[in-house]
């Protein structure tokens, strides 16, 4: 049985219904590190912030794929890698002192996010499927800048909130990232274009090293 499918537009109904629980997780991601900003008067999570925000709209906007994958194992680690990090939650104690330092590293991943979504448009998705080939602005550096974009603000989210429960949710959606990119390129990977585009664009998420 193939491990793929060829999708059919999803009605309105179902857009709802699955946009609706992610508009709540980003909701309360956001609420909390707002109400500890005010507290504080520290911007904690400002850039994970904005990076959850862009993710929850492109995901309520995206496009219908022409093929899906209908792996269980790629839906559950596309869900938990993309909105894992919405169960974090503020602990301003930054290691080393180093408050400023993480929380540019995740607006720097934010805006990382920005120029990958501008490459993507709306054939941004969750789920591992062919929406079409994407090879211009940030797909020219790296086969998946969107999740590099995860790795460097989450990070930063991490280092400036590190508690018990922070650091299990990182690990447990960077494993699950992992698998999405494996998954994502497994369903690409019968796309000819995509194929020429791996030999040219060698890196998936770091320039050079991965």
């Amino acid at each position: 049985m193939s491990a793929v499918a060829f999708a059919t537009r999803r009605p309105v109904a179902t857009r709802i219904a699955t946009s609706a629980p992610v508009a709540v997780l980003w909701l309360l991601f956001a609420g909390a590190n707002f109400e500890n900003w005010r507290a504080t008067h520290r911007p904690t999570g400002l850039g994970a912030t904005a990076l959850e925000l862009l993710v929850a709209t492109l995901f309520v906007v995206r496009r219908s794929p022409w093929v899906v994958s209908r792996s269980l194992r790629a839906w559950g680690a596309a869900a938990i890698g993309t909105f894992g990090m919405l169960a974090a939650r503020p602990a301003y104690h930054p290691i080393g002192g180093l408050g400023p330092l993480y929380g540019g590293m995740q607006a720097f991943g934010a805006l990382v996010a920005g120029a990958a979504i501008l490459s993507l448009g709306r054939s941004f998705g969750i789920v591992a499927a062919n929406r079409g080939i994407r090879t211009r602005g940030a797909y020219r550096f790296v086969r998946h800048p969107l999740y590099s974009a995860y790795i460097l603000t989450e990070t930063g989210y991490l280092l400036e909130n590190p508690s018990l429960r922070n650091w299990c949710l990182f690990g447990i959606v960077m494993a699950f990232q992992a698998v999405r990119i494996v998954e994502e390129e497994r369903t690409l990977a019968g796309d000819p274009a995509y194929r020429d585009y791996c030999l040219r664009v060698r890196s998936r998420v770091v320039p050079y090293v991965f």
